[in-house]
């Protein structure tokens, strides 16, 4: 078989990954595909295109449109860089009728290096604007000591530090670089403030997601935390990995969802 047939044999069962109806095969599995589409060949396309890049992240901004309990949620997040100095804020407001309930804007603040290409989380922040220390969370990692520092939400705390470990928000970016590489399924420790837990990428199948009236292909993936809430991302090679969707639900039940309305990273 010469190189130009078995190109057009990929192509068409990629066209087949998108456009036929998704089949759950095996929960045990944790993947949705299409009937006859080998799991290996949904990596092949969207995921190793990229493997070998760099192992870096370049700044950016991006904006999310969120629904939770029927109030209206904007979320921006933006990455600046300074030398080898990394620092990652995401703010999070309510809108519309929401806004006048009083709740202030939560800002999160997330300060760390790359270390031979991982995250090393220097400091995590999250305040809500109120000044109240029951309500704010601040981890400071000491990794001379081996220690963090925890201020949460009223309690000091002191927990170990385990090797790699990541805060709240650069989690998110330290699989954006795993995946690049060809990672399929990354597995972090994150530093929650009153606990450490372990956050495992399990990918469940392919999916369009209309960003700006655009079909978007992504990969959908369930971040097990351990929790009684289920927490989904929809992360796109096109948008170099970034969340493009994602949903959380408890019982069943959808507790908030939200889409990607505007990013500089262009497809």
């Amino acid at each position: 078989m010469d190189h130009s047939t078995i190109h057009r044999l990929i192509v068409l069962q990629i066209s087949e990954i998108f456009r036929n109806r998704l089949r759950h095969i095996n929960r045990s599995a944790r993947c949705l595909c299409p009937k006859g589409t080998p799991l290996w060949l949904l990596l092949l396309v969207l995921l190793p295109g990229q493997a070998g890049g760099g192992n870096g992240i370049e700044p950016f901004s991006a904006d999310y449109a969120i629904t939770r309990s029927g109030l209206k949620i904007e979320r921006k997040v933006e990455l600046i860089r300074s030398g080898q100095h990394y620092h990652l804020t995401a703010s999070t407001r309510l809108k519309g009728l929401g806004s006048l309930t009083g709740i202030g804007t939560v800002v999160e603040h997330s300060y760390f290096q790359l270390d031979s290409g991982r995250i090393r989380p220097n400091l995590y922040t999250a305040d809500d604007g109120t000044k109240d220390s029951n309500r704010a969370i601040r981890i400071e990692f000491d990794w001379s000591s081996g220690t963090s520092h925890v201020h949460f939400r009223g309690t000091e705390l002191t927990l170990p530090l385990t090797p790699n470990v990541l805060d709240p928000l650069s989690f998110e970016l330290m699989a954006r670089i795993d995946l690049r590489q060809g990672v399929t399924e990354p597995l972090y420790t994150v530093h929650e403030g009153d606990q450490l837990r372990p956050h495992q990428f399990v990918l469940e199948q392919a999916e369009t997601v209309i960003i700006e009236g655009q079909s978007v292909k992504s990969l959908r993936y369930f971040i097990d935390r351990k929790s009684s809430r289920q927490l989904y991302y929809w992360l796109s090679p096109k948008f170099d990995y970034l969340v493009v969707k994602l949903k959380q639900l408890r019982k069943g039940q959808v507790k908030a969802e939200g889409v990607l309305t505007r990013s500089s990273l262009k497809p």
